[in-house]
């Protein structure tokens, strides 16, 4: 997905929101804005979100002095993904169909993120009883999404927030776990996930784990280490959670399931849905038909 004009603003409040998450001084949250600025004004536009958003939070990181400003932050949603999860794996146990039960919350819990604008962490809850109550997705590949499960036999799973990560454990209960490989950020960026915050989670102990060698809050395929490159192409199925990752792979020449909540305005008009909306959508197979929405059987 290229860069629109309206990400711009969104640039600068994140420069402002992690300036002032990781520095005391304001002297050192204006200094960071006004690379910022810099920056965007000569961004190029077809160029991906997460590839400004890599630029910002190393000039956070760089001139704040922190390696990892959302420490703290990540341990918050990891300790709220904790308390969650075993009241919601009983959920998904009680209910008929299980397995898209867990699906829909895998996506419910991508409305932990720190990246869109006025993302409101309280609404959590009803994010949850929302999967719960509703099976209605903006686009609906679910039963793709299970036929490809089934046939690979290597699926590569990107990881997108701290918390989240619970949510994709109540997923990983349904997917066949010796053929997925669960893959994190290689440094900081933002909330995302990196093998430090996986510590207490249980995901390591159900799958192999991976991470990308890159800091940026998506998957910029040129940034990534040769070990994780090596994996992506060899899987016959790649499962993308969350914005970033849909926003530098949306054009990717891979099969690929993003799974997502629309979270701000520039990705619901690029994806044709509303602000909110929950997402399944395919991309890559032979067989895809993106422009129809699936329905489950039965």
């Amino acid at each position: 997905m290229k860069t629109y004009l309206d990400c711009i603003p969104c640039f600068l409040r994140q420069a402002l929101e992690a300036g002032r998450m990781a520095a005391v001084d304001e002297s050192v949250v204006a200094g960071i804005v006004r690379q910022v600025l810099r920056e965007a004004a000569e961004f190029p536009l077809d160029l991906t979100p997460p590839h400004m958003g890599q630029r910002i939070h190393r000039i956070v990181k760089r001139e704040s002095g922190q390696a990892d400003p959302y420490r703290e932050e990540k341990a918050r949603q990891n300790r709220l993904g904790a308390r969650l999860y075993p009241q919601l794996k009983q959920r998904a146990e009680r209910d008929p169909d299980s397995k898209d039960f867990a699906l829909r919350l895998a996506i419910a819990g991508n409305i932990i993120d720190l990246g869109p604008p006025g993302n409101d962490q309280t609404r959590i809850p009803e994010a949850v009883e929302d999967a719960v109550c509703s099976k209605a997705l903006a686009v609906d590949h679910r039963t793709a999404f299970w036929r490809a499960v089934e046939e690979a036999e290597q699926i590569l799973y990107l990881a997108d927030n701290a918390g989240e990560v619970f949510f994709d454990r109540l997923l990983l209960d349904y997917l066949p776990q010796h053929k997925v490989t669960f893959a994190v950020r290689g440094k900081p960026a933002i909330n995302d996930v990196t093998r430090d915050d996986l510590d207490g989670t249980g995901l390591d102990q159900m799958v192999e784990v991976i991470d990308n060698g890159s800091d940026a809050p998506g998957t910029i395929l040129e940034d990534c280490s040769a070990h994780f490159l090596d994996r992506y192409h060899a899987a016959d199925v790649v499962i993308s959670k969350g914005q970033g990752n849909y926003e530098t792979l949306s054009l990717a020449d891979k099969h690929i399931f993003f799974l997502l909540k629309v979270k701000c305005p520039v990705l619901a008009g690029d994806m044709g849905c509303e602000v909110g909306d929950a997402v399944v959508k395919e991309i890559g197979s032979e067989q895809e038909s993106a422009s129809i929405p699936e329905e489950l059987p039965g």
